[in-house]
């Protein structure tokens, strides 16, 4: 007879496409619901173990609007989306969207490490968001069409219009992690590492690449625990794409992590220049 964590685990299992337990919203809210639980969790406890004495000085209304913007974000996908309610839920555990609360959670409680950790973490995706946008406005293309999915036919208008999150969330992060005595970058790099491995291994056992609604297949590759972006033609960094999980999520995650440290890097230390000669910080570059 199965125990109650069997029972449990088969539960979360991702299953097959057409799995009856992607029919409602049920498993898709109670794997999400662990996933934020997780990234709560792993994020505050890693900070513990690294913070030093310092402190972000009181933003809550920063907190507030961020908080605020994201449960806008979820009440329109739930209620305008016309993919099925376990696929829209299932969206809502893309690091962009978890990233949000655990950053105004770090704000409010005034965590620097875990702030800038939050911007590391999707660091790769949001500021590739800006090499499209500018590479579209100059020339009508999208150079690396991170932006792409916004184009496809199958994306529904909500999303189109909640998006603004990739465009200012690491200014946000940067504005407001600035204000503190220093962007702790090796620390909050090691916060979004651990971030970044739980996630995978949550993802790739809870979701699958895809599941059935009706006769169409929804495409998900939640935080692409399966593959890379279907719109990414560089055959080095898709090289593991579909493997076993032993493959691709160590491959996969070399390259997240190292991108979104880079990345993010390139984006602090001209903004971070610009608040300096602009007077509205003092803060540093630290580890």
């Amino acid at each position: 007879m199965a125990t109650a964590w069997q029972r449990w685990a088969a539960f979360l299992a991702k299953g097959e496409p057409d799995d009856v337990k992607h029919q409602d919203a049920t498993h898709a809210l109670v794997v999400c619901g662990l996933l934020y639980a997780a990234m709560l969790a792993v994020g505050f406890s890693i900070d513990r173990l690294l913070a030093r004495e310092e402190e972000l000085p009181p933003s809550a209304w920063a907190a507030y609007a961020l908080l605020g913007y994201w449960s806008w974000l979820v009440i329109l996908r739930l209620r305008c989306e016309t993919a099925s309610v376990a696929q829209d839920v299932y969206q809502l555990m893309f690091s962009c969207n978890f990233s949000m609360p655990v950053a105004a959670a770090a704000i409010y409680w005034r965590k620097p490490i875990l702030l800038c950790a939050q911007g590391i973490l999707v660091a790769i995706d949001q500021v590739l968001w800006y090499v499209d946008l500018l590479g579209y406005l100059l020339t009508g293309k999208l150079p690396l069409k991170v932006v792409g999915y916004l184009l496809w036919p199958s994306t529904p208008l909500s999303r189109r219009i909640s998006c603004i999150h990739h465009v200012l969330f690491e200014p946000l992060v940067i504005c407001v992690g600035s204000q503190g005595q220093s962007l702790p970058i090796l620390r909050g790099f090691l916060v979004a590492l651990a971030q970044t491995v739980v996630c995978q291994a949550i993802c790739r056992y809870t979701t699958p690449i895809e599941i059935q609604h009706g006769k169409e297949l929804c495409y998900l590759n939640i935080n692409l625990c399966y593959e890379s972006f279907r719109d990414v033609k560089v055959a080095w960094i898709r090289r593991y794409d579909g493997a076993k999980a032993s493959s691709y999520l160590p491959w996969m995650l070399w390259i997240w992590n190292g991108g979104n440290l880079i990345l993010f890097l390139l984006l602090a230390f001209p903004l971070l220049w610009l608040l300096n000669y602009c007077g509205w910080s003092q803060a540093s570059l630290s580890v």
